[in-house]
């Protein structure tokens, strides 16, 4: 095969695009911290990028979905144990009332304490997080003017307006977690309303017998919301472990990224050096053959 001399040059300026290209995607593989700027730099790596991007935008959703679980979580818990409190209180109020040295006036007394304890339990049953009432099932909010999930009436009795739906959010991969407690299973079902009410009606009617009956009312009531407190507890527990395993997964898939595009600097200032020592090279033995500057042949 005869070798002309514009074969020479079209393989010189073959050499030297592909070091200047190289020299070029290096640069930038440097500056930019990344081993890849359009899909035909690292088809592979860039591949197994997306689906890592993937995995931790779904990690992060999860990691939200989450935190939000635990501040409704914590919410109805604080609300529960405020409760809880009340009934301590209504215990101790209810004894005070059934002992030998009270009378009616005192009893009456006591009655409107109770009765503010009632309140109490009802505004607490109407707990909100964010504009959205914690113990009403699904039906967070859509109350109108005057509305509630719990409505204290004029007999003392109280109307439940939520629902018993549960909330679930997804906190992992096909993974769904209840974070609420409906209102009927918290307090309704407690019977934390009915204790308080007859707890106030016996006290009114200055009637010891029926006081202590009350008493007994309340200590259910306190054993069921130690119960549903409980409950809360192992909630706030599993999405505690859920958000540990997602801050896991989460750091595990960004460092995989990591390895997947981002440059090792060393070695790249290293293949800068190489190619550009290589094209040095190339353009002084290109120019000694050539016997003139190569720019008049590119």
């Amino acid at each position: 095969m005869r070798i002309t001399m514009k074969t020479i040059y079209d393989q010189i300026n073959t050499d030297l695009n592909r070091l200047t290209t190289n020299l070029a995607k290096t640069n930038a593989s440097i500056s930019s911290g990344k081993i890849y700027h359009s899909p035909s730099d690292a088809p592979i790596a860039l591949t197994r990028a997306l689906g890592l991007r993937s995995s931790i935008k779904e990690t992060d959703q999860y990691q939200d979905n989450i935190r939000y679980g635990q501040g409704w979580v914590a919410a109805t818990e604080n609300a529960i144990d405020q409760v809880q409190d009340r009934l301590l209180r209504a215990k101790t109020l209810a004894i005070q009332g059934a002992n030998d040295s009270q009378n009616a006036d005192s009893r009456e007394a006591i009655a409107k304490e109770v009765k503010r304890l009632l309140e109490d339990v009802v505004a607490l049953g109407n707990t909100q997080l964010g504009g959205r009432y914690v113990l009403a099932g699904s039906r967070t909010k859509g109350y109108g003017p005057g509305e509630a999930p719990f409505v204290l009436n004029q007999d003392n009795t109280v109307t439940y307006n939520g629902n018993r739906e549960d909330i679930s959010l997804t906190v992992a991969g096909g993974v769904k977690q209840k974070i609420n407690l409906d209102g009927h299973t918290a307090l309704v079902k407690s019977g934390v309303f009915s204790a308080l009410k007859d707890l106030y009606d016996s006290l009114m009617s200055n009637s010891q017998p029926d006081i202590e009956v009350a008493i007994a009312e309340v200590d259910k009531s306190l054993e069921y919301v130690g119960q549903q407190l409980s409950e809360l507890g192992a909630q706030a527990n599993s999405l505690d472990n859920k958000r540990d395993m997602a801050e896991s997964l989460s750091f595990v898939n960004t460092e995989r990224l990591s390895d997947t595009e981002d440059t090792d600097i060393v070695e790249a200032i290293a293949d800068l050096k190489t190619y550009e020592t290589s094209y040095q090279a190339a353009l002084a033995a290109a120019s000694k053959v050539m016997q003139q500057s190569l720019v008049d042949y590119i």
